[in-house]
């Protein structure tokens, strides 16, 4: 075995770290590196260009295309396993014997393959698979699109069992862990919460705007539809509370319902600075879902650098965070409650401590680093 050297297979480019998957990917290569790790990046490309910068923190990069297009979506493989098969990728992976680390089950093509079978494996659980692209059959309206998500979710769950040729695997929060553990043991199951950018930079002193900030991927259908519900069912029962939507690639659908409402405000694809602007100047930050699919990192980042936080049971579980937000029912009139309640006073500065301490503890790379490389020595 290689010494504190890894291979990193990725679903795709983690730069910039825009996004929740390639968030915990990117800063993870930052922590492992900055911990003496050398590491061997294998990326994917989809839709991002190649990064110099990944340069700085690891030993090699490596680049592979996607195998996309529609006889791909006839084999009984997952779709996100089967575009990400690559003999290259093979090659490059057996070019050594140091360990390996797939990021996801996306990644998890060669996980079984005979020629790594002595090798050290550890996969990375972004989700419980089968569980979110059934979340994404309820979440969306195409009939289409229902089928498509269910014939994939059905064969992520027949695929799943792969996980059993890794010696590790490595769950974002409490609630994969317990998933993990009751299908594959205790032994190869090990929590590492999710690596995160930003320490808790929360100032008491930050000059704090009247107005409720909902952000994330607008594009996603369980963004899409939380952002709808909460435009629909919230903001326009009060038009004296001012509204914003940031993030990325809103649809349509949403900006013509937000030209309805003088109190609503969609930004799209801002840039990093002025989304952490908006992150700590909003009086209140709404992080609400319907469905249970892993750590969010907008939830960190809310709790990080945001004032009240006020969120559903299904945005916080297995989170380890539940404590630190005001947590709201599904009940249009009991959110817009507790939004007034919240618009009335900033968050006292004895909670900003108290979550600083909760973020030390849960969320803090350098110790989630230890974790992976304890396995490499």
């Amino acid at each position: 075995m290689a010494e504190n050297r890894i291979h990193i297979v990725s679903f795709n480019i983690p730069y910039p770290p825009n996004y929740g998957g390639v968030i915990d990917v990117f800063y993870k290569l930052e922590a492992l590196s900055g911990n003496g790790v050398k590491i061997i990046l294998h990326a994917f490309g989809y839709g991002r260009k190649t990064a110099p910068e990944l340069e700085k923190y690891c030993e090699k990069v490596y680049y592979y295309t996607r195998e996309t297009g529609f006889l791909s979506q006839f084999s009984m493989l997952p779709y996100i396993v089967y575009s990400r098969r690559n003999k290259q990728l093979l090659a490059g992976l057996l070019k050594d014997k140091a360990p390996i680390l797939f990021e996801g089950l996306h990644c998890c093509y060669y996980l079984n393959h005979p020629l790594l079978k002595d090798r050290l494996k550890m996969v990375r659980a972004h989700n419980i698979e089968e569980t979110y692209y059934r979340g994404l059959a309820q979440n969306t309206t195409s009939p289409f699109l229902k089928l498509y998500f269910r014939w994939e979710a059905w064969k992520l769950k027949r695929f799943e069992q792969v996980l059993s040729h890794a010696d590790y695997i490595l769950t974002l929060s409490t609630t994969e862990k317990k998933y993990f553990e009751n299908k594959f043991g205790t032994k190869k199951t090990v929590y590492v919460p999710l690596f995160f950018n930003n320490p808790p930079q929360t100032d008491i002193h930050t000059e704090i705007k009247p107005f409720v900030l909902y952000h994330g991927d607008l594009s996603t259908p369980e963004n899409h539809n939380a952002a709808m519900f909460l435009m629909d069912s919230v903001s326009s029962k009060d038009k004296t509370v001012t509204w914003i939507f940031a993030g990325l690639n809103p649809r349509k659908e949403l900006l013509q319902r937000s030209e309805k409402q003088d109190n609503v405000t969609v930004f799209a694809n801002l840039d990093a600075g002025k989304m952490s602007q908006l992150i700590r100047e909003a009086s209140v930050h709404i992080l609400f879902t319907n469905q249970i699919s892993g750590v969010k990192v907008k939830l960190l980042h809310a709790l990080a650098n945001g004032q009240h936080c006020l969120a559903n049971r299904e945005m916080v579980e297995g989170s380890g965070l539940e404590e630190l937000c005001r947590i709201i029912s599904n009940r249009p009139d009991e959110i817009l409650k507790n939004i007034r309640e919240c618009l009335l006073n900033h968050i006292p500065e004895t909670e900003i401590i108290r979550r600083r301490s909760v973020f030390h503890q849960i969320y803090n790379n350098d110790v989630n680093a230890l974790k992976i490389k304890f396995f490499l020595d």
